[in-house]
């Protein structure tokens, strides 16, 4: 199917794709929690022929079509949304309080429908497996799936995350690593309570924090690679009881973002050294735990050869861009490659206005992206049966 087929099959199903988009927007649900969104979605692909399994991974829906003796070629995207209350004014912004589709999952899952009408209609080495998944925004709904099994009999998968960085119609592609792995950093500080007016007296576990803060950034700089970044953000701190007394316990937790598989492995044994040092100089203990959350996504260099060439054939070079750096921000797709090669790619969504960053109040992406996608993921399936 060449690109003015594409066009046509597009535009007889375009409407009724923006329209189930602006209906799941409107109705967004938290990670975990897509129950209705799966409904709409199992219903969907039923009414088209798909072999569609729901409750995979708990609220994950899968959909299979063509022959299964080759194995399948894989197309995830997500269904969740966050917990921020929408400002956009848009006539179809989320009727829940507090909840909002703010980081394009929305969209994600109507290219998926949108693909579902292309596949159908073709004759295929290998089956396609659309895999719409739960709790991304939490990095648990892939290791669910995984776990009921949604990796068996897949042989490549592929995966879009939209991109308010570029303009509508932009691809952009990225060798290698395209998102950071991402930890949990858990402290207790552990001092001993004192008067206010007497320091010297007890240990306090608020100053301790705050050099535990500012110091874990100077080893940062002088003692990891610079060329291997890692960034580490403290988001929450509790500690203290009274205004005028010693801080006996202080609780911090932050979140660690690092592109190098490697040194993240290796990161959770750095912090608990350099943290406990720091608290032992101040006379203090600190109870230190990291959590690995997800790992980063390591492109495939094939499949993103494919990812590459199929979008110079739809919508030529200057629609092409060679991401140069990868995003710090972490993504759960990477749990699949731990199991089956793979490669995301970005997919413009900056109309004429711009677009506010992902996880925004205003985010309110470009519509059109929305045909860019199920074009150009159509067209990978299509290429990755060759």
């Amino acid at each position: 199917m060449q690109h003015d087929q594409y066009k046509k099959k597009i535009d007889l199903i375009i409407q009724e794709i923006i329209d189930l988009r602006r209906h799941i927007h409107a109705h967004p649900e938290l990670s975990g929690m897509e129950h209705q969104t799966a409904i709409l979605v199992a219903g969907y692909l039923k009414k088209m022929g798909w072999h569609v399994s729901e409750s995979i991974g708990r609220t994950g829906v899968v959909a299979e079509f063509g022959p299964k003796k080759n194995g399948f070629i894989g197309l995830r995207v997500d269904m969740d949304a966050l917990p921020i209350d929408e400002n956009t004014d848009l006539n179809y912004s989320s009727k829940i309080d507090g909840i909002m589709h703010a980081c394009g999952h929305d969209i994600h899952t109507c290219i998926g429908l949108g693909v579902a009408h292309l596949i159908k209609d073709m004759k295929l080495k290998y089956g396609t497996r659309l895999i719409f998944q739960p709790a991304e925004e939490i990095a648990s709904g892939a290791r669910w799936m995984i776990e009921d099994g949604v990796t068996k009999d897949l042989i490549k998968i592929v995966g879009v995350h939209v991109f308010p960085d570029l303009l509508v119609g932009k691809i952009g592609i990225k060798e290698g690593s395209l998102t950071a792995a991402a930890g949990e950093l858990s402290i207790e500080i552990r001092g001993q309570t004192g008067h206010g007016a007497r320091p010297h007296e007890g240990v306090d576990a608020i100053w301790t924090a705050a050099k535990i803060i500012s110091g874990i950034q100077e080893s940062i700089t002088r003692k990891l690679d610079p060329l291997d970044p890692v960034v580490i953000t403290f988001g929450k701190i509790i500690g203290g009881s009274a205004y005028n007394v010693i801080a006996e316990k202080v609780n911090i937790l932050g979140t660690v973002r690092c592109t190098n598989l490697n040194l993240f492995d290796n990161l959770g044994q750095w912090l608990n050294e350099n943290i406990t040092s720091i608290a032992n100089h101040c006379g203090a203990e600190a109870i230190v735990k990291f959590r690995k959350i997800t790992p980063p996504v390591n492109n495939d260099s094939e499949i993103n050869r494919v990812i590459r060439e199929s979008t110079l054939k739809l919508f030529g070079y200057e629609n092409l861009v060679e991401l140069q750096k990868p995003s710090l921000g972490a993504e759960d797709f990477a749990e699949f490659l731990n199991y089956v090669p793979g490669a995301m790619f970005r997919l413009g969504v900056s109309g004429n206005f711009g677009c506010s960053p992902l996880h925004s109040a205003e985010f309110n992406p470009d519509e059109k992206a929305i045909r860019t996608g199920i074009e150009l993921l159509a067209d990978i399936i299509v290429e990755l049966n060759n």
